[in-house]
């Protein structure tokens, strides 16, 4: 077991360096800053071998679209290709996300190789930046990107390459992001070629299978003592109005956890559906942050978990069912379902319901205005922490935008970001010194309860307590995020 853990540490090397290479290169804040990405090495058996992330919604996504990618490509994939997908239909989470994967070969056969996936600035749809509070379609979000080829056998796809910048209003943000990832997927074959010689394919995949079981026996030696024979919990929430509820029953079977999502709502005519992968994912990733020894993510971790997933409901959707904000929203609400039923509450609700969603904006200019439109994705701050001062485990690796970047890159003023104990959360406030801008709200709603909101002051004042599309931030003006925390009204009715 010393020398599987030996081997396998290798290979976790692999995935994290070729993660935090993507990040120091890549030229979107979305990956640079919000670390809105993730980087692993595969089997050849499509196992999941090593996985390096920081956001919750990668988890199962990264596994499935290459899954989807060797399915589309089957006995028709050579040294030197470099697959490409981004569509939520082919086994990912939501528009403007990206997988690519660079199958590795060594003697005429595939071995180990590396995959990264990352959410771009912008890949058309309506509204820069892929997030529309309105959206009733996918392809209102973005292009829908299936399984191509955008290198073939070492060969640049001129033709692929250009239709993909052609589909992007930040075409040189995307180009730049999209060389990062081939330069690091090809410096993460070159590793992994040598650990191939260092290692032999066929050690290696018994090392992996000695990995894979101890990650699946650390998991399930420690979620099943806080598990009733069979949890139920029920979360309700609103999307543009119309009332929705993410339902649970966690049941232990012989050889892991069982999520049953029935009686959650059918699937809705707003961007708030989860794919099955965004589903899993955040149905999962509250137990495994629950760990008192942080699991490897692997293929060990993830076969502990099975699922019943309703198709055409909000955790399953058809197709052409908008997701964008899967993650961001719905994902919060799946993940405050899951911890309730583990504890079998009943009714009661002794859990802080605040998981992570937030006010959040995207800015733009007025579409049509300029060029090249790079879209600012704004979460100035984040809800407090049941445990204390820090952001939930939902927000992901993301970091704060300072108030010298939002000066001196975009041209607005943070004038405070202050904790208000009479709200019980944080509340920032940003003054536009620069031009006009529109504003895309996303904000999460629930029924009796306190998720934050928006204040615009100054020109029109306003109040957001809903998601809103193209509002004008004008030159002048001034926008205030508040957002919830431990000690505030987590029940507006109480």
């Amino acid at each position: 077991m010393i020398e599987a853990q030996v081997a396998y540490s290798k290979l976790e090397a692999v995935s994290r360096e070729m993660g935090e290479r993507f990040q120091r290169i890549s030229r979107s804040p979305l990956i640079a800053q919000d670390r809105a990405f993730a980087a692993a090495v595969m089997t050849s058996d499509m196992e999941l071998a090593a996985q390096h992330q920081l956001e919750a919604g990668h988890l199962f996504a990264l596994k499935e679209s290459v899954a989807a990618l060797f399915d589309y490509f089957s006995f028709d994939i050579a040294e030197g290709d470099i697959l490409l997908t981004a569509d939520p239909y082919s086994g990912g989470t939501q528009a403007q996300t990206i997988t690519m994967a660079a199958p590795l070969f060594y003697e005429g056969e595939l071995i180990l190789f590396p995959v990264l996936r990352a959410q771009m600035a912008d890949m058309s749809g309506e509204y820069p930046g892929g997030f529309h509070p309105d959206a009733f379609e996918v392809w209102q979000e973005s292009v829908r990107v299936t399984p191509l080829k955008l290198y073939k056998q070492g060969v640049k796809q001129r033709d692929l390459w250009n239709f993909l910048l052609a589909n992007t209003r930040a075409p040189s943000v995307l180009e730049a992001d999209l060389e990062a990832m081939h330069a690091c997927l090809q410096t993460a074959q070159k590793q992994l070629l040598q650990l191939n010689g260092q290692i032999p394919a066929e050690k290696m995949e018994n090392y992996l299978e000695e990995i894979f079981q101890y990650t699946r026996q650390q998991a399930l030696r420690e979620l099943p003592s806080e598990l009733e024979p069979a949890g139920q919990a029920s979360v309700s929430f609103q999307a543009a109005g119309e009332p929705l509820a993410v339902a649970v029953t966690i049941q232990q079977i012989e050889d892991g956890l069982h999520l049953d999502f029935s009686g959650t709502s059918i699937q809705t005519n707003a961007p708030f559906n989860m794919t099955r992968a965004s589903a899993k994912a955040y149905a999962v990733w509250p137990l495994i942050a629950s760990l008192k020894e942080e699991p490897s993510l692997n293929e060990g971790l993830l076969s502990a978990f099975t699922f019943t997933l309703p198709e055409g409901s909000l955790v399953s959707p058809n197709l052409p069912a908008a997701t964008a904000f899967s993650g961001i929203i719905t994902g919060h609400f799946t993940a405050e379902a899951v911890m309730a039923a583990c504890h079998d509450f009943e009714g009661t609700r002794d859990i802080d319901p605040v998981h992570g969603p937030g006010p959040q904006a995207v800015l733009f200019p007025p579409i049509g205005t300029e060029r090249e439109i790079e879209p600012l994705f704004l979460t100035p701050g984040y809800p407090r922490s049941p445990e204390g001062m820090g952001p939930p485990a939902l927000f992901g690796g993301r970091r704060l935008v300072s108030a010298e970047e939002l000066e001196v890159h975009n041209g607005f003023r943070m004038t405070s970001r202050e904790w208000k104990e009479e709200d019980g959360g944080m509340a920032v406030s940003i003054q536009n010194d620069g031009q006009d801008v529109m504003m895309n709200i996303l904000m999460p709603e629930a029924a009796n309860r306190y998720y934050g909101h928006v204040e615009r002051t100054m020109e029109n004042p306003f109040t957001f307590t809903r998601s809103a599309a193209e509002e004008r931030f004008r030159t002048g003006e001034e926008v205030t995020f508040y957002y919830p925390g431990k000690g505030g009204p987590a029940d507006e009715s109480k």
